[in-house]
């Protein structure tokens, strides 16, 4: 066998998933929805049964009866990577598992499955992936950027606090405890588009009088990125050690503003080790908030708006109504659907590793976003994620659209009003 041939393990996949492979009754149903094929000229191989049915080709050329009897067929080099590549061109956003007839976990079976057995055959992730899991491992973040910088978006916060000597309205959990521990979350921790996320966070637990506080430069990646791409030692890693800094620290209630940090502490950490601590989305204390009265919203915003439900709140997590709950008690807001939403959404297409790898498919597919937000007539796209919101500002912009982009913090702290309204 040459050094371009290898022979694969897939000591990596479940009984479960291996069954799977032959659950694929090639129906088709997953084709209509799934956004990474609606604006990628048909390529059948990017398919859900597209990759499926490659896969079992390969599992059949290893252990099949053939196999057994005459042996293995060796993997060229070549064919590895052509599926490597037809893998990773998904979001993993869900929506063939929501419409699959055989109830497939796909989104299992790509994360933890596929790609962790391309992970450990060296032909996974992509080499456009590299920078991405370099910075993550080097910085604990992504954007390759300092640790030290992590909590540079809440000094303005604070040095205006303590020039008005009020109270410091962003604590340092490690040090002060607290209440509730806000998660910030690499991107909206460093994307200087996105820290207003974080601050408009801030001010609002602030008018409601909650005792929070965040890690700051302690705070780590919550390895989902990792998680999705199929690196499980990398995720591993990040998921220990932040799990022991929540112990450490007495941690009971968390609280994030991103999709993705959500999905993955609440659900995958227990892959890990199981939390006996209440996660949170953002928007879900929020409906807590304002249903409580510990947070009034007085100042009506005459918008017309739309929501987008980013795949790890809704599809992956089952969180549809406390985004739109909260904004229907939005004085002045009058809220419109778009046509793909709650489990059926149309995907932003920038999850899973799929917007460094293939950025001109996911500006088309979040491009398709927002064509369909401006088909309802809205003059604002909501949603409660910064990831989406990264994809979908770069759709407004490079559509030059007229609708608005805004996280769904931004929206409550407008309506919310400048003082602090807590009793």
């Amino acid at each position: 066998m040459s050094k371009r041939e290898k022979a694969i393990s897939i000591d990596t996949l479940s009984m479960r998933q291996l069954i799977e492979f032959d659950a694929c009754t090639r129906c088709g149903e997953c084709l209509d929805l799934c956004p990474t094929y609606s604006v990628s000229e048909e390529n059948e191989a990017i398919t859900p049964r597209g990759k499926i049915q490659s896969f079992k080709d390969l599992i059949r050329s290893q252990y099949g009866l053939r196999a057994r009897i005459f042996g293995p067929k060796p993997i060229s080099h070549e064919d590895m990577v052509r599926i490597s590549e037809a893998i990773y061109m998904c979001s993993t956003c869900g929506q063939c598992r929501v419409v699959c007839p055989s109830k497939i976990e796909t989104v299992e079976l790509w994360e933890s499955g596929l790609r962790r057995l391309l992970v450990k055959e060296g032909v996974g992730p992509l080499e456009a992936h590299d920078p991405l899991i370099k910075s993550i491992n080097n910085y604990d973040n992504p954007w390759m950027q300092p640790r030290t910088a992590r909590d540079k978006w809440a000094k303005p916060l604070q040095k205006a606090a303590k020039k008005a000597k009020l109270p410091n309205p962003v604590k340092n959990f490690a040090k002060e405890g607290g209440e509730i521990l806000y998660f910030v979350g690499c991107t909206a921790s460093y994307d200087v588009n996105l820290k207003q996320v974080a601050i408009n966070t801030s001010e609002i637990l602030n008018k409601a009088g909650v005792d929070f506080g965040i890690f700051g430069t302690k705070e780590k990646c919550c390895g989902s990125t990792l998680l999705r791409m199929g690196d499980w030692e990398g995720f591993e890693r990040l998921a220990k050690d932040n799990i022991e800094l929540f112990k450490e620290h007495n941690v009971r209630t968390i609280i994030t503003s991103c999709a993705g940090c959500f999905k993955t502490i609440k659900e995958d950490y227990a892959l890990v080790e199981k939390l006996d601590i209440r996660v949170m989305h953002t928007v879900e204390l929020l409906e807590e908030l304002i249903r409580d009265g510990r947070l009034k919203l007085t100042e009506p915003l005459e918008m017309k708006v739309t929501y987008h439900d980013p795949c790890h709140l809704g599809r992956h997590t089952g969180v549809y109504d406390a985004p739109r709950n909260v904004l229907g008690m939005v004085p002045g807001i009058e809220f419109v659907e778009m046509e793909r939403n709650r489990e059926n959404s149309y995907c932003c297409g920038a999850g899973g590793g799929q917007k460094t790898a293939f950025p001109d498919i996911v500006k088309k597919i979040s491009e398709v976003r927002v064509d369909m937000a401006e088909t309802t007539g809205a003059s604002v796209i909501a949603h409660a994620c910064p990831f989406c919101y990264q994809g979908l500002e770069a759709a407004v912009k490079s559509k030059g659209s007229a609708i608005k982009n805004m996280d769904i913090t931004e929206i409550v702290n407008m309506s919310s009003g400048k003082e602090e309204n807590s009793d």
